[in-house]
């Protein structure tokens, strides 16, 4: 009779019972501290993260693109933003005008207009309101000018001016709120550096508050209607009440928020009768400052109910835990008793169960014992297979010391040797490729088979295949390092050359002191063999100061791409050459690592190709499509010299054969294309593409064949068309400069001046006063 507790069954259910109330009380000690503590802070912590993604979110997308907006206009603009010489230049003010609308169209989800006033001459230009003459007392309405006076009286080179309420329509004042709206002005004098008082130009950027609202309501939709942002002077800038724009009294929140004085991100200050979470942030780019308000109750009229339901859970966890028990007790432990009888059923003399169920289990395994020794000739047929995964897991080093010696001994491989070093070897070989996959795996395996059997003195070599068709070779040795290596290395490459009439390329590590750290080597080799392609005159590659290229960051300079690219386009054929031999001399001497090296010379063969597309040329022996393949085809760097050398030789004794009999054909063609379509599309690579070469090319063929570059022809075929047209009959200039492809009559006329020494409307005066129309 066995005594209590003694068999399983019991032990489970004990088991069970202390695990489930040991987890339920944890859960509630765990739920009722870190609630109650943690969930307040948490909540401050979440909403003071998204208050910041915000801020910043607001200057990446508002406060750096205003300023984008106004370096583009006061350094990266091609309209002058100088206004001292507008007065008469109505072309200047309609080019810097247009500058303006466009700065607006490209940003209209956040600019409403932008102004540029001339403080010397007192002119502004504005994208709305055009020109505009401005005086000490202006005669306009204040939103339009009020930034002129602030900024005037300023010592900063910048100013963000208060909320503001425009009329939606520019030339309509309007006390409707639902007719304006309200923007938000930022003006920054030109020069960059000086002062508001001291500027030459002020430029004034209206942006909408709409687009700040909408950012803070897509960000923290929650916390929209309680946010809000003042600036320097307590002044609202944007909030969800737009009431509360440009206000500034005692009773508004924001001058209860700046009253207090808190250094801390988040503080819950008392005002209106109630207290409060407030989270809050500043902008870098102005002094803004942001604040969120949430009433403090809401923190924590969670928490009594969480405390509730945790003790609720904890009982219900409990409860649940009792009847899982029952159950994982049944479940677990009907295999068991399964597994009980069967063994029973199966034993000569069947005994009763007097112990523990598990120690009867251990009797009837070791019973069992002897039979599974008669397994052991099932795995010696396996001998090969396992060797072969044994000795992967070993290069790769996937076991521990003690794993590795047990597997070696399982297979009877012996490393009882004082040295150990792998070589790898790689059937890089044009040959190689022609094989079929029987003949190539019997390649390897009659490789693998002959090193194996090698006789040396005091010396092993174990040989296996790899997954890519190489074979890593360990040579286990008690002789002298040197010159071992090179009697191997001498042996491999005469067997593949007499056996099957291949040349392999060979990789050796350094060598290691114990047979655990033969994955060392083994990586060491694997790496350099990686070199073969740039060294392939040496005999094996065993040179481990490579390896440092593999770590290195250094790049080869662009210039022997820059040189290949021009003399390949210039068709210097000693040139391009000479260009090659430097980028492979360069590749071998340098500290460049593999894969870099073979990218570089891709980029060569990239060169090539787009320079042949470009002229719509084709090697006879292979289409531009295939040029990737092709070079990776060449196992080593002096195949892949040749075939590049031979292709760009081609390719300038072609081009060279093309330009002689087309040269002539191609100007007459291109000026007749220019003449019929003046108004059409007539720039550079458009109309190369009508003749088939490259656009720089036709550039520099037109420069030769006329005496001048093609812009030029353009041009003045263009204006001389348009004098034709306003002798003929009466047109208007935006007619004239349609018909000669000119979208953009200001531009036009610019160049009509240029060339003719007068404006259009001048020209067409002069004609009518000689009776010529």
């Amino acid at each position: 009779m066995r005594k209590p507790f003694q068999s399983v069954r019991s032990r489970m259910v004990f088991s069970y019972l202390a695990v489930v109330l040991v987890i339920s009380l944890l859960f509630g000690s765990i739920l009722y501290l870190f609630f109650s503590h943690q969930y307040s802070k948490e909540i401050r912590i979440n909403n003071q993260l998204s208050l910041k993604n915000t801020v910043n979110y607001i200057e990446s997308s508002v406060i750096q693109k205003v300023n984008q907006v106004y370096l583009s206009l006061a350094l990266g603009s091609s309209v002058s933003i100088d206004l001292d010489n507008i007065k008469g230049n109505h072309g200047k003010i309609l080019d810097i005008e247009q500058l303006l609308q466009n700065k607006v169209q490209n940003y209209s989800d956040l600019i409403e207009a932008i102004h540029v006033y001339d403080a010397k001459n007192h002119w502004m230009i504005s994208s709305v309101y055009g020109l505009l003459l401005y005086e000490d007392t202006p005669s306009i309405a204040d939103h339009t000018t009020d930034w002129i006076v602030a900024m005037k009286e300023t010592e900063e080179s910048s100013l963000w001016m208060q909320t503001r309420m425009v009329p939606q329509d520019a030339y309509i004042e309007s006390s409707d709120q639902t007719n304006v709206n309200p923007l938000i002005s930022y003006v920054h004098s030109y020069p960059f550096q000086s002062s508001g008082q001291d500027s030459k130009v002020m430029i004034a950027i209206d942006i909408k508050e709409s687009a700040i609202s909408q950012i803070i309501k897509n960000m923290i939709p929650s916390d929209y209607d309680s946010t809000l942002i003042v600036d320097q002077d307590g002044t609202v800038i944007s909030a969800a009440d737009k009431s509360l724009l440009g206000s500034s009294t005692e009773e508004n929140l924001s001058q209860s928020l700046l009253s207090i004085h808190s250094s801390d991100e988040s503080f819950t200050p008392v005002f209106n009768h109630g207290s409060y979470v407030v989270s809050q942030d500043q902008f870098k780019g102005n002094g803004w400052r942001i604040y969120t308000t949430t009433p403090n109750k809401s923190f924590y009229n969670k928490l009594d109910s969480l405390k509730e339901i945790s003790i609720l859970l904890c009982l219900l966890a409990i409860a649940v835990g009792i009847a899982m028990s029952s159950i994982f007790t049944t479940a677990n432990y009907s295999p068991l008793k399964r597994i009980l009888n069967n063994i029973r059923s199966r034993m000569d003399s069947p005994t009763s169960l007097k112990q523990n169920e598990y120690r009867f289990i251990d009797t009837a395994i070791n019973s069992l014992s002897n039979k599974v020794d008669s397994l052991e000739e099932t795995l010696q047929a396996n001998h090969k297979m396992i060797k072969h995964s044994i000795m992967l897991n070993m290069l790769n080093n996937r076991f521990t010391p003690e794993e590795l010696t047990e597997q070696l001994q399982s297979v009877h491989i012996s490393m009882a040797y004082s040295r150990f070093r792998c070589i790898v070897i790689d059937p890089v070989n044009e040959k190689w490729k022609d094989l079929q996959p029987r003949q190539l795996q019997h390649t390897l395996y009659t490789m693998i088979q002959q090193l194996e059997i090698a006789e040396m003195d005091g010396t092993q070599l174990l040989a296996e295949e790899l997954q890519d068709h190489k074979i890593a070779v360990i040579i286990c040795t008690n002789q002298p390092e040197e010159p071992l290596s090179d009697h191997i290395v001498d042996f491999i490459h005469t067997e593949a050359r007499n056996r099957f009439g291949l040349d392999f390329a060979l990789s050796l590590g350094g060598w290691v002191e114990h047979f655990t750290k033969i994955h060392t080597s083994y990586h060491q080799a694997n790496t350099l063999i990686r070199y073969s392609y740039f060294f392939p005159d040496q005999s094996a590659i065993q040179d481990l100061d490579l390896l440092n290229r593999e770590t290195s960051s250094l790049e080869i300079s662009d210039t022997y791409l820059v040189n290949f690219e021009k003399k390949l386009q210039t068709r210097d054929v000693h040139g391009t050459v000479q260009a090659i031999q430097a980028l492979v001399a360069t590749i071998k001497e340098g500290m460049y690592s593999a894969e870099y090296s073979r990218i570089i010379l891709l980029k060569t063969v990239s060169i090539y190709s787009e320079c042949i597309s470009q002229v719509r040329w084709q090697p006879t022996d292979a289409s531009s499509l295939n040029l990737y393949k092709q070079f990776s085809l060449f196992y080593n760097i002096n195949r892949y010299s040749e075939w590049m050398i031979h292709l760009v030789t081609e390719f300038v004794m072609h081009m060279e054969k093309r330009s002689e009999v087309r040269s002539a054909d191609t100007i007459s063609a291109v000026k007749a294309y220019i003449h019929e379509n003046l108004s059409g599309d007539l720039t550079l690579d458009h109309v190369s593409e009508q003749v088939f070469i490259s656009p720089k090319y036709l550039s520099k063929l037109f420069k030769e064949e006329t005496g001048i570059v093609y812009s030029e022809y353009v041009t003045n075929q263009r204006m001389e068309r348009a004098r034709e047209l306003m002798t003929q009959r009466e047109i208007t200039v935006e007619q004239v400069a349609n018909t000669v492809g000119y979208r953009t009559p200001a531009y036009f006329i610019k160049k009509f001046k240029e060339i003719h020494g007068c404006t259009p409307k001048n020209f067409m005066r002069s004609l009518m006063e000689q009776g010529s129309i």
